[in-house]
């Protein structure tokens, strides 16, 4: 048995210092510097590998490792065929059915319009318009005659205007008016004393003595009315500006209004007042 020597060092297992690495990676194991240029291109008949690109295998996606144990990435999905028919199909069908609604509630409203417009063709100008009833010919109205009271406009409470071209009776109240005044425009003196009463008032008797001593004569159309009034027969005999029958009392400023009397079985003039009283 070999004991160590004094010691306690074994030579065989004394540890040796590390070695440092050189300052300088040629001077390790070469004696020179490392020669100029590329050290492939200096070797005889020596071409440089071209590096190729590493072809993925198929159904991988560039830049994945292929290397033997290690996961792969989901392989590409297929294009899809016919996404953009579906959407192009969709909205067609889209199209149709809007242009479909459209129709059904348009269309009926347009023919129904030209059918009422008889200018746009659809109906009928002869059957759509009423016809027109004819006139007919209306009777005319017969003159209101003495005999019939008919309305004197706005003259309240007197009988229908009688005109001196009327056919008036000459006995009447309004007749014995209207014949005192025409006879005063033709100067008929025996007719004005014959009309008056045998009593008259001073203003009767003023008017029927200038009548008889005026000789100016006239010839105008002389309308007429009578009433009742507070008891009294009542007359009205003279001209208007129109010629056209008294409306109003206004009216009746352009001549007298005569109050009458019975004397023997006849109208005769007793009294006058100018206007209307």
């Amino acid at each position: 048995m070999t004991y160590p020597p004094p010691g306690g060092e074994n030579p065989q297992y004394q540890l040796q210092p590390e070695p440092q690495p050189p300052t300088d990676p040629y001077m390790q194991g070469y004696g020179s510097t490392p020669p100029p240029g590329n050290y492939y291109q200096q070797q005889p008949n020596y071409t440089q590998p071209q590096s190729q690109p590493l072809m993925p295998p198929v159904g991988v996606q560039q830049g994945y490792p292929t290397a033997p144990g290690s996961v792969l990435p989901p392989p590409i999905p297929p294009a899809q065929q016919g996404g953009n028919l579906g959407v192009i199909l969709a909205v067609i069908v889209g199209l149709v059915v809007v242009l479909g609604v459209a129709a059904v509630l348009i269309i009926p409203g347009m023919l129904n319009d030209d059918d009422d417009d008889p200018q746009a063709g659809g109906g009928d100008a002869t059957t759509s318009e009423e016809p027109e009833p004819e006139p007919t010919e209306e009777e005319p109205e017969p003159d209101p005659t003495p005999t019939e009271a008919a309305p004197a406009g706005g003259l309240e409470g007197w009988d229908a205007p009688i005109s001196s071209d009327d056919d008036f009776d000459p006995k009447s109240p309004v007749g014995v008016a209207i014949s005192y005044v025409l006879a005063g425009y033709s100067n008929d003196n025996a007719t004005l004393e014959s009309l008056v009463s045998s009593n008259p008032t001073e203003s009767m008797a003023w008017d029927l003595d200038y009548e008889l001593n005026d000789d100016t004569s006239y010839d105008f159309l002389i309308w007429g009315v009578s009433r009742e009034y507070n008891g009294e027969v009542q007359a009205w005999a003279g001209w208007t500006w129109t010629d056209e029958p008294p409306a109003s009392e206004d009216d009746l400023s352009s001549g007298y209004t005569y109050t009458l009397v019975e004397e023997n079985g006849e109208w005769k003039l007793y009294d006058l007042v100018y206007g209307a009283p």
